[in-house]
């Protein structure tokens, strides 16, 4: 008699539930209170997870700058670029004349700025000025003091 009494009791759970009115099931703050009552215990080992903050809508706060709510990403477009550092350029001087034959290097062209060459000599200290000579002439490096050819 009582496993009838049970599965009646249980058939009527299951009609009131399903022939109540529709906003009957909608969320309300109880019910939102045992959601997470009942969260809090299906996952009670879990690190709870970390708080969103709250989206303001027409304060006055809107204005705030961009850099303080903007995610390390973005921030990372709205820095802005360094600005390059300058170039060193030196015009190249004529090679004394020597009588004997010198083995010396020709020195790099730059790509892009026809006439600029890189030393052979010290390729990290700037670019030097050798528009002024025909190629395959000796000219002095004026980071160095030493001999190369133009290309």
């Amino acid at each position: 008699m009582a496993t009838i009494f049970r599965k009646f009791l249980l058939a009527l759970a299951v009609l009131a539930i399903g022939w109540g009115e529709p906003g009957m099931a909608a969320a309300n703050p109880i019910g939102d209170f045992f959601k997470k009552v009942g969260r809090s215990i299906s996952h009670w080992r879990k690190s709870p997870p970390p708080p969103r903050p709250h989206k303001k809508t027409g304060t006055a706060n809107d204005s705030a700058s961009e850099e303080t709510k903007a995610t390390p990403e973005t921030r990372m477009k709205m820095a802005p670029s360094p600005t390059p550092t300058p170039i060193d350029v030196r015009p190249a001087a004529l090679a004394p004349r020597s009588s004997e034959r010198r083995d010396v290097p020709y020195a790099v062209t730059v790509p892009n700025k026809p006439g600029f060459v890189t030393s052979p000599y010290a390729p990290d200290q700037g670019l030097v000025d050798v528009r002024a000579f025909p190629s395959s002439t000796e000219v002095l490096d004026p980071f160095t003091g030493k001999i190369f050819l133009t290309p």
